[in-house]
């Protein structure tokens, strides 16, 4: 990925995303780093893309607008790092754009979504995409960036894993559906068909497969604090559920479940960032890095080569957010300035 190309930069100070970009015209060399996508305000059209090169600690501030001459959308939601290529979620704009991670130069995208929240590969030429307001996923090919078909699932879906041949997604918002939001739909990939949903907690928020073929569903308990938030551990193979952690406190708010790239350890957000074993029978009692007054843990990513931890704090959710970026160990190593909502991150080797 190291190679030179011609793009737009902005300059290394942070502009706020309302405010119009004037870069210089200027060769660089992105290094290995991460993507950090900032969702930007609701409505506003101004989220954005930063990178962050962990080598020489150098941050490119609004790559997508430098490169691409244009903005990123209306409220970008995940990023899918996938070989040299990486999808970029835009949620309220309903699309998805494919970039180069060499150059982050748009390669294509996905247009005529709904209300897209993530997408998974099946294989090279068929993916599925979730949807924060169609009860239906959608099926593209990622490689044309055409949909080709949808699944009916009768419930608005989240987060999405894949173990052997069956695909998972979280029903995370109750929007547009009479049933509870308390299920993980089980898709099998070869006939593109929901074959059963497991019943979980309300509001399964995030989801992960570990090392072990097994589902990690971690759900918050409703909004309003229906039931006690839940840790939920699922063979991903046959679909049964083999054990649920409680936690304690109702009023807790659990989330951003994430995985280390061994799939051997767990991390989530409660105040605090907490640690735990793909082994361990009971939820971890303190934090493993401490949130404290001055910082609000929102979103979180986990470097899967070298177990960095990256946390963005959105701030007042109007103006430019940070990014706290953590050894394995838990000790902070940069305070990275963002883009409004910094909420996904996207490792790029």
């Amino acid at each position: 990925m190291k190679k030179y190309f011609i793009a737009f930069i902005a300059v290394m100070t942070l502009f706020s995303a309302c405010k119009k970009v004037d870069p210089a015209l200027q060769q660089f060399k992105l290094e290995e780093g991460v993507f950090i996508v900032s969702q930007g305000a609701f409505n506003a059209d101004n989220a954005s893309l930063s990178y962050f090169e962990t080598n020489n600690d150098k941050l490119i501030d609004s790559l997508f607008y430098g490169v691409n001459g244009v903005g990123l959308g209306d409220v970008a939601q995940s990023i899918l790092v996938r070989d040299d290529e990486s999808f970029i979620v835009v949620n309220n704009s309903g699309l998805i754009y494919c970039i180069d991670n060499a150059s982050a130069e748009v390669k294509g995208k996905i247009s005529g979504l709904t209300s897209p929240r993530n997408i998974l590969f099946i294989d090279e030429s068929k993916a599925y995409i979730s949807d924060l307001y169609n009860t239906r996923l959608s099926i593209v090919n990622p490689s044309t960036f055409e949909i080709t078909g949808e699944i009916p699932v009768n419930r608005t879906t989240e987060e999405m894993v894949i173990v052997g041949d069956k695909a998972y997604a979280a029903n995370w918002s109750a929007y547009n559906q009479t049933s509870e939001n308390d299920a993980v739909i089980i898709i099998d990939i070869n006939s593109d068909l929901m074959i059963d949903a497991v019943k979980v907690g309300i509001e399964p928020n995030s989801m992960v497969a570990d090392i072990n073929n097994n589902i990690w569903v971690l759900c918050s308990g409703g909004f309003m604090n229906d039931e006690n938030p839940s840790l939920w551990k699922i063979d991903g193979l046959s679909g049964q559920v083999l054990s649920t952690m409680t936690f304690e406190v109702l009023e807790s708010n659990p989330s951003a479940l994430k995985i280390n790239g061994a799939g051997d350890e767990l991390f989530f957000l409660n105040n605090g960032v907490f640690r735990m074993s793909v082994n361990d029978n009971q939820l971890p009692l303190n934090p493993f890095i401490n949130q404290d007054n001055n910082r609000f843990f929102t979103y979180l990513g986990v470097d899967p080569v070298n177990g960095d931890i990256y946390i963005g704090d959105p701030k007042d959710y109007q103006s430019n957010g940070v990014v706290y970026r953590f050894s394995s160990t838990g000790v902070l190593k940069n305070e990275i300035t963002a883009g409004i909502i910094p909420a996904a991150f996207g490792f790029n080797y």
